[in-house]
């Protein structure tokens, strides 16, 4: 995480134990979203305390790119002890499970990739005919037409003019979209 971690503790005293269980549960969390940025975990007593049970809230709020993940989870058991493990663990184990689903979401999706911008300069140009060959500057041939041409004039354009464009497999070969004067 570009952030250290953030362990507060509210109305209760801070345990070595617990946090180092929470700070094993973080670097869990780093492992499944690297891209996470910082986590702040709270712990504190439950405020709705039962005369023969008290629990303890967990909230964790894990910064990621995009939006934030929280999760808040409320221990109400018997044994004040364990009931703080228990609840850092069931708010740990559902923030696991909601980075699970959402990757599991993107994971069926496609990202669209564009082709990278590049630059040459035209080689054979018929205006009349409204098309042309394009020499990229790594030495590749790339045939264009005018319908192509993004900004610019058609007019302007002649051999040896510089041009970036995206180059695009097609039928015949590679041709040029998204072409512009350089």
């Amino acid at each position: 995480m570009q952030r250290d971690p953030i362990i507060t503790w509210h109305q209760i005293p801070p345990s070595p134990a617990v946090e180092d269980i929470v700070m094993t549960r973080i670097a869990a969390i780093e492992r499944l979203a690297p891209e996470a940025v910082g986590c702040r975990v709270t712990l504190e007593p439950s405020e709705h305390r039962k005369r023969t049970a008290q629990g303890f809230d967990v909230r964790i709020h894990l910064e990621m790119p995009g939006p934030d993940v929280d999760v808040s989870k409320a221990i109400r058991q018997g044994h004040a002890s364990d009931d703080l493990v228990l609840a850092v663990n069931a708010a740990f184990g559902a923030l696991e499970r909601r980075l699970k689903d959402a990757r599991q979401q993107m994971r069926g999706r496609h990202v669209k990739q564009h082709p990278p911008i590049l630059h040459g300069e035209i080689v054979e140009f018929e205006p009349e005919l409204g098309w042309g060959v394009l020499r990229a500057d790594d030495g590749r041939e790339v045939y264009f037409q005018k319908d192509g041409l993004v900004t610019g004039d058609w007019a302007e354009l002649a051999r040896g003019s510089r041009l970036k464009f995206r180059e695009i497999e097609g039928e015949k070969g590679p041709f040029a979209t998204d072409v512009s004067p350089a």
